[in-house]
């Protein structure tokens, strides 16, 4: 029982040291990254063309063209900032919520627990 306290420790220790890499956009061995804020401005990015927030809940994301993605493609979404309610965050590439022609566009949702939208900033990572 100990040993797997002390492994979910150093779990949350890596975690803790690479959130402030993703929070600088600095991710050597992602392809792109950005901290959008809730509005849907982006606050820094690395390979990011575009941001908007069509609705409460929706981000849609950008990636320009050296961003690879027709292989194996990694997405990690995590909330920033603090909220009366927690968020959970998922993901979609070319989805139709950000219009119907959105290549190379992520899509973004912000959901309560409950699953009503809700608006959130957050750190995005493609891999």
């Amino acid at each position: 029982m100990n040993s797997m306290r002390r492994i979910a420790a150093g779990a949350l220790a890596v975690a803790a040291v690479l959130t402030p890499a993703a929070a600088r956009a600095d991710t050597p061995y992602a392809q792109a990254s950005a901290m959008v804020e809730a509005d849907g401005s982006v606050a820094r990015s690395e390979h990011v063309t575009d941001a908007w927030h069509p609705r409460r809940g929706t981000y849609c994301v950008t990636v320009d063209d050296t961003v690879d993605l027709t292989g194996p493609i990694a997405f990690h979404a995590t909330v920033a900032g603090q909220y009366d309610h927690p968020r959970s965050l998922s993901v979609e590439l070319d989805s139709s919520a950000c219009g119907y022609h959105a290549e190379r566009t992520i899509a973004v949702f912000s959901r309560l627990a409950y699953g009503s939208p809700a608006d959130a900033g957050f750190y995005l990572t493609v891999s």
